[in-house]
């Protein structure tokens, strides 16, 4: 999800001014019902699965590709990382008290996004602690996410274009080793018609 800059992230031309509150203005500019209050609760995960695992590998991986591709290529912006960046997952020593604190993470400020795009000068001079101020002077935020949610559809919709693909590749067949085309073809390529 990409957040551009505009009047509400700007304080001087509207009273909105932090991070939720200028969330709170999008949702409550939506064109459909959004539930704002809703709180996340429940018990911590005791084990994580693989799925999950690989998920978040692939993730964090499309993260960096975003990250490395702004600040390597770009001369105007620059990428500051801001979302959670923990490596632990269910089952893991100290688990249960980095989902707590998650949870009311959430509850209390929402999903921070992954990264913040600044102008080069105004990246703050301490990456690792980004406090209000500075998040104010993003132009963009990023929430980066992974294709692999997509693999199931994008392998049906290779499945299906190989099919159709092996079915016309049968068809032509069929026609080039009808006569006349066969005779021709045997005595221009034997190997090819074989």
């Amino acid at each position: 999800m990409l957040f551009q800059r505009n009047t509400l992230c700007h304080p001087e031309k509207n009273p909105v001014t932090t991070y939720k509150e200028t969330i709170l203005s999008l949702i409550n500019a939506a064109p459909f019902d959004i539930d704002a209050n809703i709180q996340i609760s429940g018990r911590p995960p005791t084990m994580a699965s693989s799925e999950f695992l690989t998920n978040k590998q692939q993730g964090d991986w499309a993260e960096q590709i975003v990250f490395n591709a702004i600040n390597e290529y770009s001369e105007e912006y620059c990428a500051v990382r801001y979302g959670r960046a923990d490596s632990l997952a269910a089952g893991d020593s100290g688990f249960a008290e980095f989902y707590f604190k998650y949870q009311d993470e959430l509850n209390n400020i929402g999903k921070k996004p992954d990264l913040l795009i600044f102008r080069r000068p105004d990246v703050p001079r301490e990456n690792l602690d980004i406090d209000d101020v500075s998040v104010r002077k993003a132009v963009a935020a990023i929430k980066v996410r992974s294709s692999s949610f997509l693999s199931n559809k994008y392998s049906a919709f290779m499945e299906r274009r190989t099919h159709k693909a092996e079915i016309e590749c049968n068809r032509i067949r069929s026609i080039l080793l009808r006569e006349p085309l066969s005779s021709l073809l045997l005595q221009k390529s034997p190997e090819l018609h074989k």
